[in-house]
């Protein structure tokens, strides 16, 4: 008797967590751990424009890089999502650059190239105008939200890496930079291609493309028939180059999205008689956040936690430690 009362308790447990964990409650992943980050308040930030080094807080960073990153017009947990993995992406930065000592003594830089993109105020100002103030205090709230939270796996910051839109799926770091590593994995992300401008196509000259591909590699051979210029494709479901030959080189998506300057990495190449006609999905390389992505998500009712433990796979979100802590 006792076992069928127990059996009994079970099964009226399970009905009662079952439609918890299918509408997402309990995300995938560790939303949080006990023990806090130590982090820094203060970053020394290299402005290259005015080849000077500033100190400014986490949030004041932050904030600057919300308006440079992401649309001011995303929902607020989507925006807090970004904050939180800009955040990140800075910490693990700023150990690179300490230890290569690569900014004259700075922990990060404003150039978009070597680190992340970030809005000085009157930058900020003079590209949103009447918009800037409009959405100052969503963004604000946004960056104080991201600078008490940092992503971790295995006890150290990720890199927090994101993107505009996914193209449909989100990509590997293998595919883009040759490494892999466990927290960016391809996930769902079905709802981008929702976005007004999933699908694009651009022309490139033969002129350009050729310039392009010699100022990567002067010994690249290009036959004649510029028809056979980039053959032997290999993709993932979502579109994602693997790799492609381009005569005598095997390019990553990633080499090519870099070379080219493509609109995404998943792309495809088709010479037309006249000019390459290169048509692509989704927006940026694809690893990481999906801020269109975050934005769906949390129209539909997700938080930044769960935005952010669907994107990032297997990571725990520790709160920043305090200095009096």
């Amino acid at each position: 008797m006792k076992n069928i009362v127990l059996i009994v308790l079970i099964f009226a447990a399970l009905l009662f967590l079952a439609p918890l964990l299918w509408n997402g409650i309990f995300p995938k992943g560790s939303i949080s751990a006990s023990a806090d980050y130590p982090a820094p308040e203060v970053f020394r930030l290299q402005l290259v424009e005015k080849d000077e080094v500033i100190e400014i807080e986490a949030a004041d960073y932050l904030t600057g890089c919300l308006w440079a990153q992401i649309p001011p017009g995303y929902h607020l947990e989507a925006l807090k999502a970004q904050a939180a993995a800009s955040f990140t992406y800075a910490l693990r930065l700023s150990m690179g650059n300490r230890s290569a000592d690569a900014l004259q003594g700075a922990d990060l830089s404003n150039d978009n190239v070597t680190n992340q993109p970030f809005f000085t105020e009157e930058r900020a100002r003079a590209h949103y105008g009447a918009e800037y103030d409009m959405y100052y205090d969503k963004i604000r709230q946004a960056a104080e939200y991201g600078a008490g939270r940092v992503l971790t796996f295995a006890n150290e910051p990720i890199y927090a890496v994101y993107h505009g839109v996914s193209a449909g799926a989100t990509n590997t770091a293998q595919n883009v930079w040759g490494i892999s590593f466990p927290y960016l994995q391809s996930v769902s992300s079905d709802w981008d291609k929702e976005f007004i401008n999933y699908l694009c196509t651009n022309e490139y000259t033969v002129l350009d493309v050729r310039d392009s591909l010699l100022a990567f590699d002067n010994d690249i051979i290009m036959p004649l028939d510029y028809g056979k210029w980039f053959t032997d494709y290999t993709a993932d479901r979502a579109g994602y180059i693997m790799a492609v030959s381009a005569r005598n080189l095997t390019l990553s998506g990633g080499d090519l999205w870099r070379i080219l300057n493509l609109r995404s990495a998943a792309f495809v190449i088709e010479y037309t008689g006249e000019v390459f006609k290169v048509t692509t999905k989704g927006h940026g390389h694809g690893v990481g956040l999906s801020q269109f992505g975050a934005d769906y998500m949390a129209q539909k009712g997700y938080n930044a936690e769960e935005i952010l433990n669907h994107y990032y796979t297997d990571i725990i979100i520790r709160d920043v430690k305090k200095p009096n802590q």
